[in-house]
């Protein structure tokens, strides 16, 4: 029987049991040092226009890629190495507090996890570059300047050309944000329904098979390997962007108002979609699954 103090319990268990483990400290560190790395790209540019920078715009144009948020979700494999908790105390917890109430507390685990764990790139991105940033809700001089560079810079800077016309850095930026959190929720909740079939390793073995999937469907790798003709590059953009859950995290990849590629509600629905059946996937096992445990009696 459902019962919410019982999921709240077993949330509180599961993030006690990771707030000092090495694995969780060094996967957000990891986090932190891989901002670092593609805000020094940003900070070079603003020095090199001696222009300013809108503070949520080092979070836009670090991670408006795909190959940005697929090495920030593979930083979090750390700390979720150790979801869901299979020993012998959690084993226990099932059977004090339950079946249902135990995977619930799993889940909000594993969206807490993920929604912390994109606000510490959004945070990190703001913090690096915050001597050189403003905070009104408009573009900045830099991003009116990259919007006439040259295509040769980096694919997540042509999101500038796309949305400074469109929307606002606000806008974008939540955008942006709920995109990275959701993939990461479906990786977090593959991660668990492997995890409970098969075992933590098989668990972490999905998570980097879906993301070398997502790796390879990158179009410009694709059509390189296949050796593919540039005159159909843009259908092998758009078929790529609809099938990889890493493409639909990628602002840059979405509709802009013309094309056939998704649109911002359209990715966030494949997302609910993908989670609801993982999740259901989840209850069926847990429903059939024996767990064991040493110790304890039914008072």
């Amino acid at each position: 029987m459902l019962n919410k103090s019982h999921v709240l319990s077993c949330t509180l268990w599961n993030l006690r049991s990771m707030r000092k483990n090495p694995r969780t400290i060094c996967g957000f560190v990891l986090g932190f040092c891989l901002c670092f790395f593609l805000t020094q790209r940003i900070i070079e540019l603003a020095g090199i226009f001696h222009t300013d920078i809108q503070i949520f715009e080092p979070f836009i144009w670090c991670f408006a890629d795909a190959e940005s948020i697929l090495f920030a979700s593979l930083a979090i494999l750390l700390p979720l190495s150790q979801m869901p908790q299979l020993d012998a105390p959690a084993y226990y917890l099932v059977f004090r507090k339950g079946r249902i109430n135990w995977l619930l507390g799993q889940i909000l685990t594993a969206v807490i996890i993920s929604f912390t764990y994109t606000l510490l790139l959004l945070g990190s991105a703001m913090i690096l570059t915050l001597h050189r940033s403003f905070l009104n809700n408009q573009w900045s001089d830099t991003a009116t300047v990259l919007s006439f560079a040259p295509e040769q810079f980096e694919v997540a800077l042509t999101v500038v050309r796309k949305t400074v016309k469109l929307t606002t850095p606000y806008h974008c930026a939540g955008a942006i944000f709920f995109l990275v959190a959701q993939y990461i929720l479906f990786l977090t909740f593959l991660n668990l329904i492997f995890s409970l079939r098969h075992g933590k390793k098989a668990g972490i073995t999905a998570v980097i098979v879906v993301s070398l999937y997502a790796y390879l469907l990158n179009p410009d790798k694709l059509m390189s390997a296949l050796n593919i003709p540039q005159e159909i590059k843009y259908m092998a953009n758009i078929i790529a962007a609809w099938i990889s859950p890493l493409n639909h995290a990628a602002y840059a990849m979405h509709n802009f108002g013309y094309g056939n590629f998704p649109s911002i509600m359209q990715s966030h629905l494949v997302f609910l979609i993908l989670n609801i059946v993982l999740l259901a996937c989840s209850y069926r096992i847990v429903k059939k699954s024996e767990f064991m445990f040493s110790g304890g009696s039914h008072d």
